[in-house]
C-alpha cells in the first residue's frame, strides 16, 4: 500500500493580535513598543517595551509595514533616479543616500534612466504608483517629463532635483555641485602652474551631456584666466579613440600643455596612453580628472576634483527631513585634490 506523506501545514504569521495575547498588553502597546520615537495614544514603561520585544523574537514577529503605510499613509521608501549608475562617483553617490537613508527607516530605491527619456518615464511613474515618500532625481528629459512634477504634487511626494540647473517648481527643491566651480579651480591651478595650452577630453557629443556641460564650463573658466587658451577638445569614447587621441597629440607641433578629462576614468586612460606614445607627465603634458575618488589598484595618482557625494545626500536629506521643498537651490562645493600629474617640475 503506497503511503502518502502529509501536506506540510501552512506557516501562519505571527498578528499584532497573538503577540499582545502572548505578552498580556493590548495591541496599542505593541504598536507603541515597536515605534517608541513615535507619538502614540498609550504610554509604556521601558519594562513593559523589553517585555513586548522579547515576546516578538520568542514568537518570530515581524513588524508589517504595508499595515503601517495603510495607517501612516508613509511607504518608508525614497525613489533615487540617475541618469546612469556606470561609474565610480555615482556609485558612490548611490551608496552614500542609501546609508542616510537606511539609517533613518527608510529603504532607498536607486534605478537608472539609462539616458532615455521613455526610461525616465516609466521609473518616475512607477514611483509615482508605489507612493514613494520622496523623489530624488538628476533629471535627463526634463522638457519631456517635467510635467510630472505636477502630478507628484498633487500626491504630496515632494521632489528633490540633483541637477546643474535649477528647476522652477513651488515643490521642488534643487541640490547640485558646484560645476562651474570645478572647472575654475582646474583652470586657476593650471595658470599658476604656468601652463598656457589646454585640451579637453570628454565622453559624449550630445549638447545635453555632463560631459559637454563641462566643456561648457571650462570654456568659461579658461577666459577668467588671462593667458590660458583652449586648444581644442575630444570625444572619447573607449581605449582606441583614446590611443588615437595620444598619437595625436604627438603629431601636433605644438601640443597642449594639459589634458582636462571630463572624470577621473577617462583621466587614468588618457594618462596611460599619453604615457605610452612618449610623453612624460608632468613634466611635459599634465592630466586632470573629476570625480575625486582613489582606488589603489590606478596606475597614476591623478590631480583630480573630488565631488563630496556625502554632502549632497546630507543636504538632500536634511531637505526631506525638515520638509522644506520650497524651491531653492543648495549649491555643494568641490574640493581640489593635487597629486603627482599636474605637479609643475618645470620651474
Amino acid at each position: 500500500m503506497e503511503l502518502k506523506q502529509a501536506a506540510a501545514a501552512p506557516v501562519r504569521q505571527v498578528t499584532v493580535a497573538m503577540l499582545a495575547k502572548h505578552a498580556g498588553v493590548s495591541r496599542v502597546a505593541v504598536y507603541a513598543a515597536f515605534n517608541s520615537g513615535k507619538k502614540t495614544t498609550v504610554g509604556i514603561s521601558e519594562k513593559t517595551r523589553q517585555k513586548i520585544l522579547a515576546a516578538a523574537e520568542e514568537l518570530g514577529y515581524v513588524p508589517n509595514d504595508l499595515a503601517r503605510t495603510l495607517v501612516s499613509g508613509q511607504s518608508r521608501t525614497v525613489g533615487l533616479l540617475l541618469k546612469s549608475n556606470d561609474s565610480l562617483m555615482l556609485q558612490r553617490l548611490i551608496s552614500a543616500f542609501s546609508h542616510l537613508f537606511v539609517e533613518h527607516g527608510y529603504l532607498l530605491i536607486p534605478e537608472s534612466s539609462e539616458s532615455s527619456v521613455k526610461r525616465e518615464r516609466e521609473i518616475l511613474s512607477h514611483f509615482l504608483h508605489k507612493r514613494v515618500d520622496c523623489v530624488i532625481v538628476a533629471w535627463f528629459g526634463f522638457d519631456s517629463n517635467g510635467d510630472l512634477l505636477e502630478q507628484f504634487s498633487r500626491c504630496g511626494i515632494p521632489v528633490i532635483n540633483i541637477l546643474n540647473r535649477q528647476v522652477e517648481h513651488p515643490d521642488s527643491a534643487t541640490v547640485s555641485f558646484d560645476e562651474e566651480q570645478v572647472m575654475r579651480l582646474v583652470c586657476e591651478l593650471l595658470s599658476r602652474q604656468g601652463i598656457r595650452r589646454i585640451w579637453y577630453a570628454g565622453t559624449e557629443k550630445r549638447e545635453n551631456s555632463s560631459s559637454a556641460c563641462r566643456l561648457n564650463y571650462l570654456r568659461e573658466a579658461v577666459k577668467a584666466c588671462p593667458g590660458l587658451v583652449l586648444a581644442g577638445a575630444s570625444c572619447i569614447a573607449d581605449a582606441a579613440e583614446c590611443r588615437e587621441f595620444a598619437a595625436g597629440l604627438r603629431q601636433m607641433d605644438v601640443p597642449p600643455e594639459a589634458v582636462v578629462c571630463y572624470n577621473d576614468r577617462v583621466a587614468q586612460l588618457v594618462a596611460v596612453e599619453l604615457r605610452i606614445a612618449g610623453f612624460r607627465i608632468p613634466e611635459e603634458i599634465a592630466v586632470t580628472g573629476v570625480d575625486g575618488y582613489t582606488d589603489p589598484y590606478d596606475p597614476a595618482r591623478l590631480n583630480t576634483v573630488r565631488l563630496p557625494v556625502e554632502k549632497l545626500a546630507e543636504a538632500a536629506y536634511r531637505i526631506f527631513r525638515e520638509a522644506d521643498y520650497r524651491s531653492q537651490l543648495v549649491r555643494i562645493a568641490p574640493e581640489l585634490i593635487e597629486r603627482e600629474t599636474t605637479r609643475n617640475l618645470k620651474q
